[in-house]
């Protein structure tokens, strides 16, 4: 009989937000700043374990994705825990992996998110926390957006807006460079939440 969720999740062991231990079937493909995510070797979905001190969004977040049920957008949840989430693996490429790979991010593409973004806002969520990694491009084409345990923050977040701006500005000129080095992203990455992001707040609170 194969284990339940719960009891595979009580075989993960995370200290200090590093993985100490895991079940043979689960491997491991994402970690961020509240979970680490697995994928589910015999059950082909995708696990989300939350840190200790982050258990609380599990539900949190759940909560979200029943609000968007019926979007093609978002992945389908199958399952809840206290401190986890079983939801659809979506095989596919992050705009992050597209950056890199010299995958095409197509105006389209841009299109397609903004799209997934109002049907947020018509369920009354407040999109944010939009950066490359939880976008993806899907092998038949479609967009999915992931992680969006942040939806029901109050306060605004421009992160979409200015990734649609340096696309429109800058990826979309002949000159930008067809595949980005991670160390360039990563660099992009740093200044824009150490410089750009500060500089914004300071001046909103002026």
């Amino acid at each position: 009989m194969h284990p339940t969720t719960q009891q595979l999740t009580d075989q993960v062991s995370i200290q200090s937000n590093q993985l100490i231990q895991k079940p043979e079937s689960y491997t491991l493909i994402g970690k961020g700043r509240s979970a680490f995510v697995f994928k589910d070797e015999q059950t082909g979905y995708a696990i989300k374990i939350f840190f200790t001190e982050f258990e609380h969004l599990a539900k949190q977040e759940a909560d979200i994705y029943t609000k968007l049920e019926g979007s093609p957008y978002y992945p389908e949840v199958y399952e809840v825990g206290h401190n986890y989430i079983v939801m659809e693996y979506i095989e596919g490429h992050t705009f992050y992996d597209c950056l890199h790979k010299g995958i095409r991010i197509t105006k389209e593409m841009i299109d397609e998110v903004d799209k997934a973004l109002a049907y947020a806002r018509s369920k009354g969520l407040n999109p944010s926390d939009i950066h490359l990694q939880n976008l993806i491009l899907t092998h038949e084409g479609t967009i999915k957006v992931i992680d969006v345990v942040r939806f029901k923050q109050v306060k605004a977040c421009t992160q979409w807006d200015d990734l649609k701006f340096a696309h429109e500005r800058f990826y979309e000129r002949k000159y930008f460079m067809k595949k980005v080095p991670r160390t360039i992203i990563e660099l992009v990455k740093l200044y824009y939440k150490k410089i750009v992001l500060p500089f914004r707040t300071l001046r909103s609170n002026k």
